[in-house]
């Protein structure tokens, strides 16, 4: 697949969110056993939830169903936008089913592995938005986790298995490897204790020129991916200023679109370390319980996006 589908439906679905958020909703009880206060519209979706188990334990149907039937606008959406996209935008249904084999990150692959890493970062998302809609849509919220990293899964295939009737696609057996890690990093992230206030997945964007507009779904050699591990997950003072400071790991690359090889450039993929800065940190007080919805908001932005400019690193073009 050629394309981040869950860049584009992220946004959208956080929309329908909001027309339904005032229905009501139960986030889940904290873990001091303190009934959480009641949330509605933004603040409920950006409401920080604390992690309520394992969650595959509690993935039987009837828990299954029950998380489905609380989402119902959110993944009516997604899956309306998702068909919507591929039938106008991607040509499904204009040949037979076919297979084929896009590599992972060779040298002799379209870009590098960068689309790769976009169905880590659109999956990632779209279990990131379905875990936080049932937590607070939902009565019974234990197993969020797992439920929204079997629908994101789920989204995906259904993404995959259109491209196989593609004539410009098809159906690739490594956006799939690439799709149960998004899922899978998402659910990590959130059960494993600690781990969702130490360790971000980004998406970095500077329109690259080669093509036109801008395009951060599609720009492969705009793009660069990091994981950015927060020192202020580790429990610094907040008057230590080291909090504000993150340590990142990321990939890119460049010379794979056509603009570049007629320019003469060479095919580079590049890793690199960097030391950057905790946006979410410096311009959002995350300790306190007073939090506005647009500071919640802009939490998680810093979340899933990184911003040029924000840190140094070994390689950096």
């Amino acid at each position: 697949m050629k394309r981040i589908i869950c860049t584009a439906l992220f946004p959208a679905a956080l929309l329908l969110h909001v027309d339904v958020t005032m229905a009501g909703g139960n986030s889940a009880a904290l873990d001091s056993g303190l009934e959480p206060p009641q949330y509605s519209g933004w603040s409920g979706y950006l409401q920080e939830y604390p992690v309520a188990g394992t969650g595959w334990e509690g993935l039987e149907f009837a828990r299954f169903k029950q998380h489905l039937s609380a989402i119902p606008y959110e993944t009516t959406g997604v899956a309306a936008a998702t068909l919507a996209v591929g039938l106008l935008d991607w040509g499904w249904g204009s040949s037979e089913f076919k297979t084929t084999s896009e590599g992972f990150f060779q040298l002799d692959t379209a870009n590098g592995g960068m689309d790769k890493l976009g169905h880590i970062h659109g999956t990632y998302l779209l279990s990131e938005f379905f875990a936080d809609s049932i937590h607070h849509k939902s009565g019974h919220p234990e197993g969020a986790e797992a439920t929204a990293a079997t629908l994101a899964w789920l989204t995906m295939l259904l993404v995959e298995l259109g491209d196989g009737f593609s004539s410009e696609h098809g159906f690739a057996s490594e956006d799939i490897v690439a799709n149960t890690t998004g899922a899978g990093l998402s659910y990590l992230r959130r059960n494993i204790p600690g781990l969702r206030q130490k360790l971000d997945y980004r998406i970095e964007y500077w329109p690259s020129g080669n093509r036109s507009g801008f395009k951060p779904h599609s720009d492969y050699s705009g793009q660069k991916y990091v994981l950015a591990l927060k020192f202020s997950g580790f429990g610094l003072s907040r008057h230590s200023p080291s909090r504000y400071l993150e340590l990142h790991g990321g990939y890119y690359a460049r010379g794979f679109t056509l603009s570049e090889e007629l320019r003469g450039e060479p095919r580079r993929r590049e890793l690199y370390i960097g030391l950057g800065l905790n946006l979410g940190e410096i311009l959002f007080d995350a300790s306190s319980p007073s939090s506005s919805a647009g500071e919640r908001l802009g939490r998680r932005f810093f979340e899933y996006v990184q911003l040029p400019l924000t840190y140094i690193a070994s390689k950096n073009d």
